[in-house]
Order: C-alpha cells, then structure tokens, then sequence
C-alpha cells in the first residue's frame, strides 16, 4: 500500500497565517507551541503571522497580543495589521522606527461604510509606499473596482493580494494585468491547472504559498503544489523565496 505521508520537498516560508482566539471563535493553535507543532507536522519552516483580533476587534489591540506569539528561533514572522486612522499609523510609525516592520496587512473597512479609496487610505498608503513597506491585502474583504482604480495610484507600492481562492478566477488575471507588480498568495486558487497558467503567464516570481491557516488548513495548498509541473526552482521560489525577496526590500527609514 503506497505511504499516505507527505513532505515538502522544498523551505516552505507560509505568507498567511492568523493566530489567536478570534472573539466569537477559538483557535485550535491556542498558543506558539501549537502552532510550531502545528507547522512540522506540515513541513513549515517558517510563518508570517498576524493577530486575529487585529483583524476583528481592533489593529492596535490585535498588534499587541501578537508579542506573545514571537520567539527568538525565527519560525514566527511578525506582521502588522492596520486602519487609516491616525492611532494605526502612529503605531506602525514607532514599530517601524524600532526596525520590526517587513509587511503591514489592511483591515477591512467597507462593511463599516469607508470605501477603499484613495481620500480615505492615501496618508496610509503613500507612507507605506515611501518607506518601501510591502502590504498585504486580502482579496475576499476589498472590492475588485476600489482595489485595481486605488493601488493604480500608488505605482511604488508593492503589494501581495492575499486568500486567493478559486472563486476568484474570474478577477485573478485581469487584476494581475491591471498591477503589473502585485504579486497572489495562493491560499485556495486550485482550479484544475490554473497554477501552472499562471506561471506561463505571469511567472514564478508572482505567486507565493500561503495557507491562511486557521480560516483553512496548513497542508492542501502545499501538498497541490507539489503536485503540479513546476520545477524544482519555481517550486521553491513560491513556497518560500518570492515571499523572502518581498519582506527582505521592506522597512528602509
């Protein structure tokens, strides 16, 4: 009987993982040790992490209970969530001068009535532009319109659309086409081949392997990806080294 096991053959580096209790939902990673198990028993190196109550409660609040998750070892990379509000920014503002900032993920706002637009999120974005700070932006939380019209004004901003799933196949490529530098986190994009088009069409160097675990499990992205033509090279560098390359380039002063 053929073996059920699998592990990566390549550094796995996971651009999408939420960690902590959510208000209405616990997490069942209820602190770093779990998780770090959570992540071996998947072959993960490595995780670019961020607070869920960052995400549902508060960004400032949420930011803070994401220092309890860090170690020394390296394995939890912190990212930081954020609002166009100036107590967001403030606290961005300090956490970069501290040299702990490699990404900064949105929050969404439209469900509170604030569009994703430009009189709305340029104090934001033009900073995070300026300093070289690469942002992360869920795809199911924005509006395809707001999303493509609003970064087009941001040229320099380099941008990782994130939680791609495969009932977005009809905004992938024309979003791709329209930010001709963003790169797409992978976390359930599985229609059938639809990987493999990409990297004919886009190439390697856009596409990163993300889980978005706990809103999805660790492993199925990572195990479809082994499993398509990719080589070796374009293997690792979207498990792994597009996403370094993107967090190495941020934070200057």
């Amino acid at each position: 009987m053929a073996s059920l096991s699998f592990s990566p053959s390549v550094p796995v580096f996971d651009a999408n993982v939420c960690v902590g209790h959510r208000r209405d939902e616990p997490s069942p990673c209820p602190n770093r040790a779990d998780l770090l198990t959570e992540m071996d028993a998947h072959g993960v190196d490595r995780a670019l992490v961020y607070h869920a109550q960052a995400e549902t409660v508060s960004p400032t609040a949420g930011n803070e209970l994401l220092e309890d998750w860090l170690g020394d070892d390296g394995r939890l990379v912190p990212q930081w969530l954020a609002l166009p509000t100036a107590d967001s920014l403030t606290q961005l503002e300090t956490l970069h001068r501290q040299g702990r900032v490699s990404s900064v993920r949105l929050c969404e706002t439209e469900s509170a009535g604030l569009p994703f637009r430009p009189w709305a999120y340029h104090q934001l974005l033009s900073w995070l532009e300026e300093a070289e700070i690469p942002v992360w932006i869920p795809l199911p939380d924005f509006d395809a319109d707001d999303l493509v019209t609003t970064l087009q004004e941001y040229p320099e901003l380099r941008v990782l659309l994130v939680g791609a799933h495969y009932v977005h196949a009809l905004w992938v490529r024309p979003i791709l086409d329209a930010l001709p530098d963003a790169c797409l986190e992978l976390s359930r994009y599985e229609p059938i081949g639809e990987v493999e088009a990409l990297r004919h069409e886009y190439g390697a160097e856009r596409l990163v392997y993300g889980s978005w675990y706990w809103r999805y499990a660790m492993g199925p992205m990572l195990f479809y990806l082994h499993h398509t033509d990719l080589s070796d090279e374009e293997l690792a560098l979207i498990c792994a080294g597009n996403l370094e390359r993107i967090l190495g380039g941020g934070g200057r002063d």
